[in-house]
């Protein structure tokens, strides 16, 4: 995938960052000329067959000279610092947020995410996702192209808008990427930078340009400026794009929102980065859990306390729970769990998580809050109850 802007002037500050660089090209040229032109004209002039040792003098000071050099590359910094200075104060002279828009941009592995504000309504829209890689074959040639999706920030034309932007605590640096904007500022974990832009109508790509793991060349997204008057008949509706809803297909889903990363295509889960979707939970899940609780998603009868069951109450447990909770529950069970996930352990009619399947509640919750559990930590996704609902029946199929 190439990516395009390097030759679009799309934001107010490309203009002086395009003078500068060209400025920097021609000074930098003319002092490499200046050096290495004289060098080899004198290499040329007095080589040693044209040169007597009796005719070499030593020159040992030459005031005028030592001038010259000293305040020309002088004057060529203070031109280059005049042209970087101002170009810094366009880009680092955020506007007033009164006078902006302001959209929330979440980069993790190995996607992004934006949020908005509030429309009049109150609806927040949410949109982002993965990139779905492209099909090759052993050979290196793409069978399937790969596609964004819906993985795009949608703002109005001739209007400041600025990116708060962040990623979560347990993930990596990435950095937002814009060519046709000039525009590049790193996305740090638990901190909120920011950056701002004012573009003409068009589309305009994204990627990370800080190296961020395996999927780091495959973080792309699109920046798509739309005349004001549209951009607000959607922004002021439910709609999950302005070019509709988002086919709610859940294998689709579960690639584009960058499921595949750490659980893989067929959901089995890749050693070390994420859990095998294919069962609900193994007996080492459920030993985990138990020994440290589970305080993340939210559920309505709060978070789960550490040491509910131990030594062979816990292994029955995990158990009949890796089971698929199949046959009479343990006595143990019964005691400590049933309270809160029902005597069938499917989640007390959505009061707590189901230990039986990944229905459409326990989705929502681990989608919204994201997950810690044996193997590492899963960061939090946009979703709506349409895409939960789709993604659960897929995991469900499996």
């Amino acid at each position: 995938m190439k990516l395009q802007g390097f030759d679009t002037n799309a934001a107010p500050f490309v203009d002086i960052q395009d003078f500068t660089l060209d400025l920097h090209w021609i000074l930098a040229g003319l002092l490499f000329l200046s050096v290495i032109g004289p060098m080899l004209y004198f290499t040329w002039k007095y080589r040693a067959d044209k040169v007597k040792d009796e005719e070499i003098s030593d020159v040992t000071h030459n005031t005028p000279l030592e001038i010259a050099w000293t305040v020309i590359p002088t004057a060529i910094l203070m031109v280059f610092f005049y042209y970087g200075y101002e170009g810094m104060k366009q880009v680092r002279s955020i506007p007033p947020e009164s006078k902006s828009f302001v959209v929330k941009v979440i980069g993790s592995k190995w996607k992004w995410e934006y949020e908005y504000p509030p429309n009049k309504a109150g609806f927040v829209h949410k949109i982002g996702g993965g990139y779905i890689e492209p099909v090759v074959d052993k050979n290196g040639k793409v069978i399937k192209e790969g596609s964004l999706g819906v993985s795009a920030l949608y703002v109005p034309e001739n209007t400041n808008i600025i990116l708060k932007m962040t990623a979560p605590l347990n993930d990596v640096i990435h950095s937002y990427y814009v060519p046709a904007f000039r525009m590049k500022e790193d996305v740090v974990p638990g901190r909120t930078t920011k950056q701002w832009f004012n573009a003409k109508r068009g589309t305009y790509d994204v990627e990370c340009a800080e190296y961020c793991g395996k999927a780091h060349s495959f973080m792309y997204s699109r920046i798509v400026v739309l005349p004001k008057e549209e951009f607000e008949k959607w922004f002021e509706s439910k709609a999950y794009t302005p070019k509709g809803e988002i086919k709610a297909d859940g294998a689709y889903l579960f690639k584009q929102k960058g499921c595949v990363f750490c659980h893989g295509n067929d959901g089995k889960g890749k050693k070390g980065y994420g859990q095998d979707l294919t069962v609900r939970m193994s007996k080492a899940q459920v030993l985990h859990v138990i020994e440290h609780g589970q305080h993340q998603l939210k559920y309505p009868l709060g978070p789960m306390p550490a040491g509910t069951a131990k030594g062979a109450d816990a292994e029955a447990i995990a158990e009949w729970i890796a089971s698929g909770a199949k046959g009479t529950p343990p006595q143990a069970f019964a005691t400590a769990c049933a309270g809160c996930h029902g005597a069938d352990a499917k989640g007390n009619g959505g009061m707590a998580p189901n230990l039986t399947a990944f229905d459409e509640t326990l989705v929502k919750h681990v989608m919204e809050h994201g997950k810690s559990g044996i193997i590492g930590n899963m960061p939090y996704f946009f979703t709506t109850d349409k895409e939960n609902a789709a993604i659960a029946k897929y995991l469900q199929s499996l």
